[in-house]
């Protein structure tokens, strides 16, 4: 006959106690937007004119003026918002964590780690539905810089030209920022036509039986990064959905380093950046919370995503 212990380590408290989470697909909102670090919740940004893409007549005769360029600063303010997530944990639970520990329960889970990873999640999840929703309307681009494919030019038709549509979209995109995005964002749906799409197999040898691989899409369509938004979410009804729909944005964004926004200016030609608060996201201390006996652990993270050029990237809409 077992004993009270042994029956409560065979069913493991912490398991019986406790929802398991479910994984979440990548997040990939910064490749889009990188982080711009800054210490206030607002911040002025000069972003440089077009005077870099003019010709001027720079020859001279000794002893004449040097041609001076006038330059057009136009300062744009960012902002940041709030956003912040508690997530209680009863103490009936961290009984059964204190007890899990007693009986030497070699993998058990840490209760506040728990807390805190599901609240980084949440507030990640959210970041990365703001940033979808801007990146993925097309009113967030320059006219000329997005698609709605339809019916034959769908890349999961057998007649759609990923290939054709992403190069030329490439070429449109150089000639208004005088360099060639770097950077390919599929959603889960875009990912899974692009592989087998026909024309982006006649690039693959005859050899191979199965889908282009993300290395050989990079070569075939020139572009140094390509990810897969795959995260999911669940709207009020519970039903799943795509994070990042059925679209694919091909996007110059640089990588941005610096510990402050003081001395980064937005004279590279990025599609979008995201203004963070330093040190955010960041963990709240956790506190008591009577009527409901427990601890509340807490997170909070102040950014926003915005647009700097929006000739920098294009929108392809609906490509399965």
């Amino acid at each position: 006959m077992m004993t009270p212990a042994q029956i409560r380590l065979n069913q493991n408290p912490i398991l019986t106690n406790l929802l398991l989470g479910m994984g979440q697909g990548m997040y990939v909102a910064e490749k889009l937007f990188p982080r711009l670090p800054q210490a206030l919740n607002a911040v002025t940004l000069a972003q440089i004119g077009d005077e870099r893409f003019k010709r001027y007549n720079l020859r001279r005769a000794p002893g004449t003026a040097t041609k001076r360029v006038e330059i057009k600063y136009e300062g744009k303010t960012y902002t940041v918002e709030q956003y912040a997530v508690e997530v209680p944990i009863p103490r009936e639970l961290i009984r059964e964590a204190d007890e899990s520990r007693k009986l030497n329960v070699g993998n058990y889970l840490d209760i506040s780690r728990m807390a805190m990873v599901t609240a980084n999640d949440i507030l990640g999840l959210d970041y990365e539905l703001d940033v979808a929703g801007l990146a993925t309307n097309s009113a967030t681009y320059a006219a000329g810089h997005s698609v709605a494919l339809a019916g034959g030019t769908k890349w999961s038709a057998a007649t759609g030209t990923p290939v054709t549509d992403i190069r030329a979209a490439s070429n449109v995109i150089r000639k208004k920022i005088g360099k060639r995005p770097n950077k390919l964002n599929l959603s889960a749906d875009a990912a899974e036509v692009i592989v087998l799409n026909p024309e982006v197999r006649s690039y693959l040898p005859d050899s191979q039986m199965g889908p282009a691989t993300m290395e050989q899409l990079k070569s075939i369509l020139n572009v140094a990064e390509i990810f897969v938004g795959d995260a999911v979410w669940k709207d009020a009804a519970g039903v799943g959905q795509d994070v990042w729909g059925n679209n694919a944005i091909l996007a110059y964004s640089p990588s941005v380093t610096g510990s402050s926004s003081g001395d980064i200016s937005l004279a590279e030609p990025s599609f979008g950046f995201t203004n963070v608060i330093e040190g955010h996201p960041f963990a709240e201390a956790p506190y008591w919370d009577n009527p409901t006996k427990s601890w509340l652990y807490g997170a909070t993270y102040e950014r926003r995503p915005n647009v700097a050029y929006n000739t920098a990237a294009y929108l392809f809409q609906n490509p399965k």
